[in-house]
């Protein structure tokens, strides 16, 4: 393991459970990546290890995004240790964890989370990327927070739980996701767009998709706003005239068609670890209208530059009327959301997360912890 930082080179591994379909955190992850791998000082590598039965063998299961030429891809056949290729550091999820534990992870899997106990006694220091919560059971998500190493959080309310939880502060920091600026950018003035609504739809329930929907129909019938709603799950049911549903666009067809074509998003959820579609509608030129959901809080200031509702229909549906009907107040939104949103870049995401890599590195043995965690102990459940 390396034990110098600055100039010299990090050798990177992202443990990468096979991907059914894409999310928000797995383009995230990826977009991260890209990003190390764009600075041009480390070796980025990418380990794709079988998730749910499903095993990534080459790019041709991927075909949802682009990597950069300069990241090595291996594609393991089991997810234990010995998939983990000599280097300096190991950036896992706690989806990794989840699918560990899984019946399907067996005795390798347990030993690959064995392994992550021991910052300094192996090849590499382990980097937890903390993107949500209340994703997975509350026992993964408390092990992800008891296993040693550095915890990178998206959401300034995740390293706020983290803390919370009992992590050292100084083990936590917060990285928020970042975008890309050349891709999500107004294309059509925000002056001269009407009142057109879009909103990303996930069957997961913290995603609260069907309140959604419901909030987009009352505005139709009362007012005659239409709506486009997209995801990458076909609906399960029929949408009412004036809202259109399209499956799983890619990033092109939104940074260049669905948020352009529209002048608000929705974010119904009552819980996101950042919140990555709605950012994107803001730097498109959207005006946000936003739950309180823990990852809104670094973007949407009420009344600069979102509005938040409540989590009903009817709360939504209140909140995108008052913007339906006052153009100055639907314009000025969107506007002050655009320029907020120029922070978050995935360079200085990289570099931040470059920084916390080299300081773990010259110093991995302080996140030893002194008690094992047992893979098989029920943690209390704190996130709730």
């Amino acid at each position: 393991m390396s034990t110098t930082h600055g100039p010299s080179p990090i050798r990177w591994t992202f443990l990468a459970p096979s991907c059914p379909r894409p999310t928000g955190g797995d383009i995230a992850r990826f977009e991260l990546v890209n990003a190390l791998a764009r600075l041009g000082t480390d070796h980025v590598r990418v380990v794709h290890l079988p998730h749910d039965e499903m095993t990534i063998r080459s790019h041709a299961d991927l075909p949802w995004f682009a990597f950069d030429e300069a990241v090595e891809h291996r594609f393991g056949a089991h997810l234990a240790p010995e998939e983990i290729p000599d280097g300096d550091v190991v950036v896992y999820s706690p989806k990794l964890i989840a699918t560990a534990l899984a019946p399907s992870g067996g005795a390798p899997g347990r030993r690959l989370l064995e392994a992550l106990q021991q910052p300094g006694a192996h090849r590499w220091l382990p980097i937890t990327l903390l993107q949500g919560s209340g994703v997975f059971p509350a026992a993964i998500e408390n092990l992800a927070l008891n296993l040693p190493g550095p915890k990178v959080c998206v959401g300034s309310w995740l390293a706020d739980l983290a803390v919370n939880h009992g992590v050292p502060a100084d083990h936590v920091v917060n990285i928020p996701n970042g975008l890309d600026h050349e891709r999500f950018r107004i294309l059509r003035p925000i002056a001269g767009r009407s009142p057109r609504v879009t909103m990303n739809f996930d069957p997961f329930p913290a995603k609260r998709g069907e309140a959604g929907l419901m909030a987009l129909e009352r505005l139709h019938r009362s007012l005659g706003v239409p709506s486009t709603v997209f995801g990458t799950i076909p609906l399960a049911r029929a949408l009412d005239p004036g809202l259109e549903f399209v499956l799983a666009p890619g990033q092109a067809i939104l940074a260049e068609k669905i948020y352009p074509g529209a002048s608000m998003f929705l974010q119904p959820s009552w819980r996101e670890g950042f919140g990555m579609c709605a950012v994107e509608a803001m730097a498109c030129g959207c005006a946000l209208v936003t739950t309180d959901n823990g990852g809104s809080a670094d973007y949407a200031i009420d009344g600069e530059t979102a509005m938040i509702c409540g989590g009903e229909p009817d709360d939504m549906a209140e909140v995108l009327s008052q913007l339906s009907g006052d153009d100055n107040l639907r314009r000025r939104i969107a506007t002050n959301g655009s320029h907020f949103v120029d922070r978050f870049r995935w360079s200085d995401s990289a570099r931040r997360l470059r920084s916390v890599a080299a300081a773990g590195l010259a110093d991995p043995l302080r996140y030893r912890r002194t008690t094992p965690i047992d893979p098989d102990r029920d943690y209390p459940p704190v996130l709730q």
